[in-house]
């Protein structure tokens, strides 16, 4: 509970490799009183995963499409109707959320709380296109290439590049213990789509508008319903999320080493270290039970003739030639 309100997380799961680092993160805080999995995926580990984190701990609750959608992205956004309790604030984190800062949860909910009037609250997200325009127009970062606000800018979205000197910085920061460094001031944000990676919203403020969200719900949250109806987002900007990569950076940030350096710093932290070997137990048991899955031998379901041509667009040579390439400049934050 916060203020009179049950505070509820969510993610639309799900990847385990990722979440074993996630959910130990949402389960350590006393604020938490439900963690809802929208469970979007056909992975029988990952599914076996989940089933695991049920019998972990009873605040973990598997919620199945409520239309019974087979898995898919834009399959997420009729989750939607499953987060509108009125005496409910309901915390968005994507299944890729690697790292939250210290004090997260009562940063981002005492935020807010004290401001209904945004529709939207976010915190400041590393690896987030319109975040780390925010870090380069304050000061906190300076880049090779100039980072525009744009949801998909080619070097914020796309380069893998600054993905990793992102997060080698954030590390760094963490292991030092600065990373309120790399604060900012709250900035509200408007026409613009950005990449909803982590969201809060009152259940009561969700409502009127669940069943409108569709198939493309990051641009109708961050942007259409705004739009049309006068709604208000704001980046709270004093507390962090890490989100580990694009689809563009995922190659290269996994042979990076980069996820490891995530664990190593989460267990050093006493208090999550206990859940954390919960969870590495949990996913190793189905990583052990679905080894096909593993070893490329699970053969997911068909995917719709649409899907394909996407990926065949996104195989294209023109587009394997393109390399974006943007570094951070040393010294910064001050």
């Amino acid at each position: 509970m916060f203020e009179g309100y049950k505070v509820v997380v969510v993610t639309p799961a799900g990847r385990r490799r990722y979440m074993k680092l996630l959910v130990p993160q949402v389960l350590a805080s006393p604020l938490v009183e439900r963690y809802d999995i929208w469970v979007n995926t056909p992975d029988p580990g990952d599914l076996a995963f989940f089933d695991g984190l049920a019998r972990l701990d009873p605040r973990v609750n598997l919620v199945r499409h409520p239309e019974g959608k087979p898995p898919a992205i834009e399959s997420i956004g009729s989750f939607h109707p499953t987060a509108c309790d009125a005496d409910s604030i309901y915390i968005r984190l994507d299944d890729d959320i690697v790292w939250l800062e210290p004090g997260f949860f009562e940063t981002l909910l005492r935020f807010r709380v004290d401001h209904p009037e945004f529709f939207l609250v976010m915190p400041l997200i590393i690896n987030n296109a319109v975040c780390s325009f925010l870090l380069q127009s304050f000061g906190r970062i300076a880049a090779t290439q100039h980072l525009r606000p744009a949801c998909m800018d080619e070097f914020g979205w796309r380069d893998p590049y600054l993905a990793l000197d992102l997060h080698r910085l954030l590390i760094g920061l963490i292991e030092r213990g600065e990373t309120r460094k790399l604060h900012v001031k709250p900035c509200e944000i408007a026409l613009n789509r950005f990449s909803i990676n982590s969201l809060c919203w009152f259940g009561k403020a969700m409502a009127p508008f669940a069943a409108k969200i569709g198939k493309e719900e990051e641009e109708e949250l961050s942007l259409l319903l705004p739009m049309q109806y006068d709604l208000r987002n704001c980046f709270v900007g004093n507390t962090i999320a890490a989100h580990y990569a694009f689809i563009f950076q995922r190659d290269k940030v996994d042979r990076s080493g980069i996820l490891e350096e995530y664990r190593r710093v989460l267990f050093a932290r006493a208090e999550l270290r206990p859940l954390l070997e919960q969870a590495e137990a949990i996913a190793a048991a189905a990583d052990a039970a679905h080894a096909d899955a593993l070893s490329g031998l699970y053969v997911p379901p068909p995917v719709p003739l649409r899907h394909e041509l996407k990926v065949w667009w996104r195989q294209r040579p023109w587009r394997k030639q393109w390399k974006p390439k943007a570094r951070l400049r040393p010294g910064y934050p001050a």
